[in-house]
């Protein structure tokens, strides 16, 4: 698991208001300087409770409709920063852990380019190549 997780309640979905949650989390990923100014530590907080939500099984197919998070978490693989591309190779990993949805939201991730970005991952660092490795086994 992720080290740096911060436990918030993973059933959120749109009948407790989790698009609103969604809309206000989503924007502190953009990159730098294009909505707001939020530092690598911040974000990395912020896809620590997307990892989070991603753990209920409802709230997974909530977050895979937001195509703004998907684009940005495949940024964030591409990253410089190892901390960012673990967290959100974790992320990812949630999104496509098996279940009855899961070859819906593993085919729109891969359509996405997350799967191919993942094995471009396997070369990275240790740390890095060992989170893409187990996101893999997902797809």
């Amino acid at each position: 698991w992720y080290q740096r997780r911060v436990r918030v309640s993973s059933g959120i979905n749109a009948e407790y208001g989790g698009t609103s949650v969604l809309s206000t989390l989503v924007p502190l990923l953009a990159p730098p300087g294009v909505l707001l100014d939020v530092s690598e530590d911040e974000q990395e907080q912020v896809l620590c409770v997307f990892i989070n939500i991603a753990a209920g099984e409802m709230s997974r197919d909530l977050l895979m409709e937001r195509d703004d998070l998907l684009q940005s978490l495949l940024n964030f693989l591409c990253h410089t920063n190892s901390q960012l591309q673990i967290a959100a190779t974790t992320c990812i990993t949630q999104l496509a852990k098996h279940d009855d949805r899961s070859e819906v939201r593993q085919a729109k991730l891969r359509r996405m380019g997350h799967f191919k970005q993942l094995e471009v991952l396997l070369s990275a660092r240790p740390e890095v190549s060992d989170r893409a490795k187990i996101a893999l086994q997902y797809f």
